[in-house]
């Protein structure tokens, strides 16, 4: 009987107990298992708002990408003008022949002078030095710069002069310096 007393508690005891255990057994839950589920979900949060931001930036890289071959499909039929407007390396006959057929239909005397080809600092294409010397009546002088203008060509004028021709008295001598871009 006397071995009984020891395993018996009293109602307080036993509360306390309890209380002690539950406490014990819960704050090992929060411990081991709460805890370090917290921290995963932590984790995973970062990694989800990583992955967001990743995305996001991925989709306005596909936005700027779309934008772009929207962009170059408009501007890819105008390539081929711009192509026109530089003139070949290989073509100097070409344009040297479209020059003087303009001053044939326009009934002017000419005189050409190409200057040496200048590269153009990091440039695919080279500056090269225009000077035309033509002789006729101020309409028929209009009328072959109207036509340069209509050329295919980027002929950019620095400077034009207009003389009157000694001795003649409805003649013109014109004096024009360009620059024209080659490639």
């Amino acid at each position: 009987m006397n071995d009984n007393k020891y395993f018996k508690f009293d109602l307080k005891n036993k509360i306390t107990v309890s209380l002690t255990g539950f406490l014990v057994i819960t704050l090992s839950l929060i411990y081991f298992i709460i805890l370090p589920t917290i921290k995963e979900i932590k984790a995973m949060g970062l990694a989800i708002e990583a992955q967001r931001e990743d995305l996001e930036k991925k989709y306005i890289k596909g936005q700027s990408l779309k934008k772009l071959t929207e962009n170059l499909n408009k501007i890819e039929p105008k390539l081929k003008l711009l192509d026109q407007i530089f003139i070949n390396k290989n073509r100097e006959l070409e344009f040297i022949t479209s020059l003087e057929n303009e001053a044939n239909k326009s009934q002017v005397s000419q005189k050409i002078n190409l200057s040496a080809p200048q590269p153009e600092a990091n440039q695919n294409f080279q500056k090269t030095g225009l000077q035309l010397f033509t002789k006729g009546g101020f309409e028929k002088q209009l009328q072959y710069l109207l036509s340069l203008e209509h050329l295919s060509y980027y002929i950019n004028v620095k400077l034009l002069e207009l003389s009157p021709v000694g001795g003649e008295t409805n003649s013109l001598n014109m004096y024009l310096d360009a620059d024209t871009y080659w490639n």
